[in-house]
């Protein structure tokens, strides 16, 4: 037997040794998946929206395949269970996860094994309807000059209640570029010198517990330089219109030196001559209804001007009423259940009803038409209200009413003045609905 040399043995050694370590070295290197960075979720956190998943980052032998579970928890992030069916790598959020968080479960796969990594909770899921919604854009108000405060109301949102308001006044250029006013964060704000002929508005922020929004109210006009005087008039106020009973007549506001804020009026009835004048209780518009007492006498009205510094007034000119004039008008209007406010119940299709009227100076003759009703109307009569907005009633047409009903009625100035000018209705009364089952607007017809 031949023996081997030393030299042989040693490198025959070494070489089962570098073979080893290799060997294990290869054995090291196939691994399973390893999770370095986890999992995220994105998308809206709403009812409806679709939340997209990223597998994370994960270290082991390529390729690597992912699956997905998605998991329903509470508003905390934890006490998960797995969604059913939920599976994909984007999930469509439902009703069932309003108020509770999302996660997903990711396991990453290789020939050498899986492991799995969950990701972060989302944002507690809101629905969106209860999230606030600007319904009427907010609307400052007040005199946008240096030295004087303007206010905005909120407008009018939708959402959860209760709803609470934040505000940010900002000034914006020509160019429409707006800037927020460093601690201009209040309902009101009052202008300085630094913002002469910009316009302002206010950023309204609505939150609730769902979530909050956004929205500019309407710019105001260009702010203006403080008033340094009391107005000062140069150009007498006039009165225009028909200076007939049964008419009406405006004022002129005049023409009036410096920035004034306000215009009151007050109507005084003089003799022919326009001399001997007194005030007329009541008459403070800007227009004035002729009325039979003033026939045969003048009419004058006082404008007073009014701004920060002080005030000043001046009177017109006589205005002489000539003549009486009859005032002959139609009027005709369309009952229907639509146009009752609340709406009323239980009424019947097609219920409805025609009324029609002839005006001779005070005097109304009317008829009245209706069917389809729930039963005989226990009421009919006028009320003062525009469309849409309740009145009070101020003349009975009929009680326990057939249809045709006729009638005649004397109005007075204001009942009249009303009528023309499209501010009257027709309503009807029935048992079953007692504050009205049709109702029609009074329009002039001729």
């Amino acid at each position: 037997m031949k023996r081997i040399p030393l030299l042989l043995v040693a490198l025959i050694s070494s070489l089962m040794v570098v073979s080893g370590s290799a060997l294990a070295s290869a054995r090291h290197a196939a691994a399973s998946p390893t999770n370095t960075s986890g999992p995220t979720i994105t998308g809206t956190t709403a009812t409806g929206a679709t939340l997209s998943a990223t597998s994370g980052a994960w270290n082991g032998t390529t390729p690597i395949s992912y699956a997905y579970q998605w998991q329903r928890c509470n508003s905390s992030g934890s006490g998960c269970g797995s969604i059913s069916s939920a599976t994909n790598q984007n999930y469509v959020v439902s009703n069932s996860d309003a108020g509770r968080t999302i996660r997903v479960q990711v396991t990453a796969t290789n020939g050498d094994g899986s492991n799995e990594a969950l990701s972060g909770a989302t944002a507690t899921i809101v629905n969106p309807g209860t999230i606030p919604a600007n319904t009427k854009q907010p609307d400052p108000s007040g005199k946008a000059e240096d030295g004087q405060k303007v206010t905005v109301d909120p407008g009018n949102w939708s959402g959860q209640k209760p709803i609470a308001f934040s505000y940010q006044w900002q000034s914006c250029n020509a160019a429409g570029v707006c800037t927020d006013i460093a601690g201009a964060t209040s309902q009101s704000f009052s202008v300085t010198s630094s913002q002469v002929g910009s316009k302002l508005r206010a950023m309204v922020t609505a939150a609730n517990s769902a979530g909050k929004a956004t929205a500019s109210s309407n710019l105001t006009v260009a702010v203006i330089a403080k008033t340094t005087g009391s107005p000062v008039n140069t150009t007498l106020p006039l009165i225009s219109g028909s200076a007939l009973v049964g008419h009406t007549v405006q004022s002129s506001t005049g023409v009036w030196t410096g920035v004034t804020t306000t215009f009151g009026y007050q109507w005084s009835r003089c003799n022919t001559n326009g001399t001997s004048c007194a005030n007329i209780s009541g008459a403070t518009g800007q227009s004035y209804g002729i009325g039979t007492v003033d026939a045969g006498n003048a009419l004058r009205v006082s404008v007073t001007a009014t701004n920060s510094t002080g005030s000043g007034s001046a009177t017109s000119a006589a205005s002489t009423i000539t003549a009486t004039f009859v005032l002959k008008a139609s009027f005709s209007a369309t009952l229907r259940t639509g146009q009752e406010v609340p709406r009323p119940h239980g009424t019947r299709v097609g219920a409805a009803g025609r009324f029609t009227a002839k005006l001779t100076g005070r005097t109304l003759q009317w008829t009245l038409t209706f069917s389809h009703l729930t039963g005989r109307p226990t009421v009919a009569g006028l009320n003062k209200g525009l469309r849409g907005m309740n009145g009070v009633a101020f003349k009975t047409l009929c009680r326990n009413c057939y249809s045709p009903s006729h009638g005649t009625l004397t109005l007075t100035a204001s009942q009249r003045d009303a009528l023309v000018r499209g501010r009257t209705y027709v309503n009807i009364h029935a048992m079953k609905n007692r504050l009205g089952e049709i109702r029609g607007q009074i329009n002039r017809v001729a």
